[in-house]
C-alpha cells in the first residue's frame, strides 16, 4: 500500500490534524540520527568567521541575510564606538529642574528668615524664575558638567565647588549683613548641594568634614 501523500498546505495539515484528533492515532517515530548532508548555519557562520569576538575595538555588527538560492549575503551596520556618549538629556532636565526649585526654595526661606515683612508667593517666584538668570545658568552648568561628573577631573571640580561653597555659604551666614545673606544664600546652598550630590560618597563625605572643621576653627558654632 502506497504511503500516504503528505499535506502541501495549511489546509490540508488541518483536515488530517482533525482524522488524528485522538493522540494515540498520531504516528510516532524518532527523529534521525544521520548527520546533516550539507554545511550548517553554523558551519557557514564560522567559515565567515561571524562567531569570533574582535580583540580590536567593540565588536562590529553585521547582518546575514539568506538568499533564495542558498547564497548568503552580509550587511555591515553602522558600529557605534564606545567612546561616543549620548548626551543625557533627561538627567539634565531633571537636574536642573531640581536645582532650581531648591533655588527658589533657598530663596523663599532666606525672605521669611530676613524679610522685614512676609513674601508673597507670585512676585517671589517672578523675581527667582522669570526676571531672575539664575535658572539659565544652572542649565547652562547642568548641561555642560554634568554629563561629565565621573570623570576624575571633574570629580576634582566638583569636590572643590562644594569646599568654597559650602565655607562661603558658612562664613556669610555668620559675619554678613542680612541682606548679603539674602542674596548670596541661595546660589551657594545650590551650588553646594549640587556639587555633593555629583560626588562619589567617599568624597563628598570628605568636603562635608572638610566644610564643618573649617567652620569650627573659624569659631562657628553648629547650634
Amino acid at each position: 500500500m502506497a504511503s500516504q501523500e503528505a499535506p502541501r498546505n495549511r489546509k490540508e495539515r488541518r483536515a488530517q490534524a482533525k482524522q488524528h484528533s485522538n493522540p494515540d492515532d498520531i504516528p510516532l517515530a524518532h527523529p534521525k540520527q544521520q548527520a546533516p548532508k550539507g554545511k550548517t548555519l553554523i558551519d557557514i557562520a564560522e567559515e565567515r568567521q561571524l562567531l569570533q569576538k574582535s580583540s580590536n575595538g567593540p565588536p562590529s555588527i553585521t547582518t546575514t541575510r539568506i538568499n533564495p538560492d542558498g547564497s548568503i549575503t552580509e550587511i555591515p551596520e553602522t558600529s557605534v564606538s564606545s567612546e561616543e556618549v549620548s548626551t543625557p538629556y533627561l538627567d539634565i532636565f531633571l537636574y536642573s529642574t531640581s536645582l532650581i526649585l531648591l533655588h527658589f526654595t533657598l530663596t523663599f526661606l532666606v525672605h521669611h528668615q530676613f524679610g522685614s515683612e512676609r513674601p508673597s508667593l507670585l512676585p517671589l517666584v517672578l523675581s527667582s524664575t522669570v526676571y531672575s538668570p539664575a535658572p539659565w545658568l544652572i542649565l547652562l552648568l547642568v548641561a555642560l558638567l554634568h554629563p561629565r561628573a565621573s570623570h576624575p577631573l571633574m570629580q576634582l571640580v566638583f569636590a572643590a565647588m562644594a569646599v568654597v561653597a559650602g565655607a562661603w555659604l558658612v562664613q556669610a551666614s555668620n559675619d554678613d549683613p542680612y541682606m548679603a545673606v539674602m542674596k548670596k544664600a541661595p546660589a551657594l546652598g545650590t551650588l553646594w548641594v549640587w556639587g555633593v550630590v555629583e560626588l562619589r560618597w567617599e568624597t563628598a563625605a570628605a568636603c562635608l568634614i572638610v566644610t564643618g572643621a573649617w567652620g569650627r576653627w573659624k569659631g562657628y558654632a553648629f547650634w
